[in-house]
């Protein structure tokens, strides 16, 4: 009996141990990874800051935020003549945003993720005339959006994904946009009927629909009214598409040549 307690009492004392180990390291693990995140945050920061200088004095024309912009850096973006190409990987362009970053004067390629902009925000953006490229693959808007964007008098290139985006009037929408070249539409389901909608552009060089319902017959009336469109499906190839061993879908680019032409 009295080996037995001992016994006990050894267990006890060990199970407290690896119990107390265990609470006293879960702060330490916490504080880590705040610490990680709070380095991540300031080395966005100054990359951020860097790529503002950079554009100023004219070394560069790009900038890729991996973190939402703060306040400030946003108002060093305002009039930011040198910007040609804005990527936000992380989101925070809203509506309220969207007035400055059709503001910016060169601005040609945007690409925003998780920034879901509604038909406002994206009538507002149609007021930026050099854009050539949007990239918006969780927008906000419905088709009304998209259709705004047709007064930009340069878009040749048209990514874009959203929950409220789907039907024929999307793609009623798109046929509006003349000088469209490139067009992606993530996760959009249009269906059949949407996919004869666009059989009215045949002008197009690249179409790119993922999880949009349309079925082989439908595909096939496409390729015979559309036969020079180089076409992915689901994020690939359509084996299909009579023209897709041609290189010049792969080498053509909405600014400049040689480019890729998806966006991911």
């Amino acid at each position: 009996m009295r080996c037995f307690c001992a016994g006990a009492v050894c267990i006890t004392l060990l199970a407290g141990c690896v119990v107390g180990c265990g609470v006293g390291a879960q702060p330490d693990r916490e504080r880590e990874a705040t610490g990680v995140a709070e380095a991540d945050a300031e080395e966005a920061t100054a990359a951020v800051v860097e790529q503002i200088r950079a554009i100023a004095v004219g070394e560069s024309s790009r900038l890729v935020a991996t973190q939402p912009l703060t306040e400030a850096e946003w108002q060093q973006l305002t009039g930011l003549s040198g910007l040609e190409e804005l990527v936000l990987e992380a989101g925070g362009l809203d509506d309220a945003r969207a007035e400055l970053v059709a503001s910016l004067p060169s601005l040609k390629k945007l690409v925003a993720r998780h920034s879901p902009l509604s038909d406002a925000g994206m009538a507002t953006l149609a007021k930026g005339v050099s854009l050539q490229e949007l990239n918006l693959p969780q927008a906000g808007c419905t088709a009304s959006g998209i259709a705004a964007v047709a007064a930009l008098p340069k878009l040749r290139s048209l990514r874009i994904g959203g929950p409220y985006l789907q039907g024929t009037a999307v793609c009623d929408a798109v046929v509006s946009l003349e000088k469209l070249r490139f067009l992606h539409l993530v996760e959009v389901e249009i269906g059949d009927a949407g996919l004869a909608v666009l059989e009215q552009r045949p002008d197009l060089w690249s179409l790119y629909l993922d999880r949009a319902g349309v079925s082989d017959e439908a595909w096939g009336r496409y390729f015979q009214a559309c036969p020079n469109v180089h076409v992915h499906v689901d994020q690939a190839h359509h084996d299909r598409d009579p023209g897709g061993d041609r290189e010049q879908h792969e080498t053509r680019s909405p600014i400049a040549p040689g480019a890729s032409v998806q966006q991911q």
